[in-house]
């Protein structure tokens, strides 16, 4: 630790700006993850069968209410269907109801994710800017100081270059690979929120033509 330690406060103050960058895009991830893997774990075809199950089984006021105690997109949007087509709503209405609310809920999957590769840009940068201050820091030391002390200025100055690059890579590289993953994630969310609807859609369709 005490090595870790050293080397980092060898590469100044850039340090603490790429460690500030790298604890928000941590958060960042975290809150993702959290989203998509326990939030959104049931937004898939079934959750769509269970509610048309609902629907045949004369259900639908209690499944409505399981519907708006969840907090994933599929759920939201199929709480307003369901919602619509118990009032007896026309399949017009029903369908503009889905559609009003997908605008609501599909952006909830993109949220913040793009920031995760703003963050990985960044910190290459910020530790390319650390790099700069370094070596500049390095050559203004050889003109002001006393030729025994020209050495170890100039180790210093290299080191803090160093460090500040290897650090803004080793914040950006995860940040780079973590959007790539949840960003194909989102994906795979969406496709099967698509598949979902059109599924249930089909399905209250055909309910409303055989009433």
């Amino acid at each position: 630790m005490q090595m870790i330690a050293e080397w980092f406060v060898a590469g100044g103050t850039y340090m603490y700006v790429l460690l500030v960058i790298m604890g928000i895009g941590a958060a960042i991830v975290l809150e993702r993850l959290f989203f998509y893997f326990v939030t959104c774990r049931n937004m898939d075809a079934g959750s769509a069968g269970e509610t048309a199950k609902a629907i045949e089984n004369n259900q639908v006021v209690a499944q409505l209410e399981k519907l708006k105690k969840r907090n994933d997109p599929l759920s939201g949007i199929l709480a307003v269907a369901v919602d619509r087509f118990n009032s007896g709503a026309e399949m017009e209405d029903i369908q503009e109801g889905i559609d009003e609310e997908a605008i609501t809920q599909l952006p909830r999957l993109s949220e913040r994710l793009s920031y995760l590769s703003l963050i990985a840009n960044v910190a290459t940068l910020v530790g390319l800017l650390g790099t700069i201050a370094g070596l500049t820091d390095s050559f203004a030391s050889l003109a002001s100081v006393e030729a025994a002390q020209k050495a170890a200025s100039l180790a210093n100055g290299i080191a803090k270059a160093m460090n500040t690059t290897a650090f803004g890579l080793i914040v950006a590289i995860p940040h780079m690979v973590a959007f790539t993953m949840l960003n194909n994630y989102r994906g795979k969310l969406t496709k099967n929120l698509d598949d979902a609807m059109l599924r249930f859609v089909n399905f209250i369709a055909k309910r409303r033509k055989s009433a």
